[in-house]
């Protein structure tokens, strides 16, 4: 089945249950607005509010094969593998007191799906696409300014942002290395203050993304570990042990 294909089967679903419109949000829209070649093979899902989790359902059960997997994520979002396709469909995770937050920043009456973009952790995460792959739409007004900026940005202020989420703080060396994105100064003085926060995140998954974010620049990942004050609190990879040493004896 083509990509295509699948997508119109889970547009059709939402709308035969009845669901608001799903739409890919994150890494996909993002790698098409910056012209990425990469093959779409884990894509992101949401309908901005709480359908998420019963159209993930019926996904799986329309897509029921040996090859299809269900799994309920620790997070809560629910992802359905289809073969070596990865679908990840929104925990719809909110952060405390977002219409509160929204409001201060002018923002009245936000919509659920205004309400989840800015609950995400960077702007240039928050793009969304139709599933017909031709619309990309901008939810909070400045992603597609970030990205065409080549700057990593918190979609809140980056106490809240991050402090509400510690993997998030990971993600911003995977994205650096993986982009060759600049980051933030905002983002960097949070880091900086609160380099203890990263001690919170699973030792596998601070492997993981740093193993990964050396695989796709290691100059970079080296350089965002330094800039941000972190060096005490990664693992002692391979790649990294020339530089743990030189800190240790600092």
């Amino acid at each position: 089945m083509k990509l295509t294909e699948l997508l119109e089967i889970i547009r059709q679903i939402a709308e035969e249950k009845g669901l608001s419109d799903c739409l890919i949000v994150g890494g996909a829209p993002r790698d098409r607005l910056i012209g990425s070649v990469e093959k779409l093979n884990d894509i992101d899902l949401t309908t901005g509010d709480n359908g998420i989790h019963y159209l993930a359902k019926e996904v799986a059960i329309k897509l029921q094969s040996p090859t299809t997997k269900y799994l309920l994520m620790s997070d809560k979002h629910a992802r359905v593998m289809i073969g070596d396709l990865k679908l990840d469909f929104s925990s719809n995770f909110n952060i405390k007191n977002i219409e509160g937050i929204l409001k201060l920043m002018g923002i009245d009456n936000p919509t659920e799906m205004q309400k989840e973009l800015y609950s995400r952790d960077f702007t240039c995460n928050t793009l969304l696409m139709s599933l017909d792959l031709k619309t990309i739409e901008d939810g909070t007004k400045r992603a597609t300014k970030d990205i065409k900026n080549k700057l990593i940005r918190t979609c809140l202020p980056p106490e809240i942002t991050l402090g509400q989420d510690n993997k998030r703080v990971v993600r911003i060396i995977y994205l650096a290395a993986k982009l060759g994105f600049t980051i933030d100064p905002n983002i960097i003085e949070w880091v900086n203050n609160n380099p203890s926060s990263l001690s919170n995140v699973r030792a596998d998954y601070l492997a993981k993304k740093i193993k990964k974010a050396l695989a796709y620049n290691k100059e970079i990942t080296i350089k965002t570990i330094d800039k941000l004050g972190l060096w005490p609190y990664v693992p002692p990879l391979p790649e990294l042990v020339p530089y743990l040493t030189k800190v240790w004896r600092v």
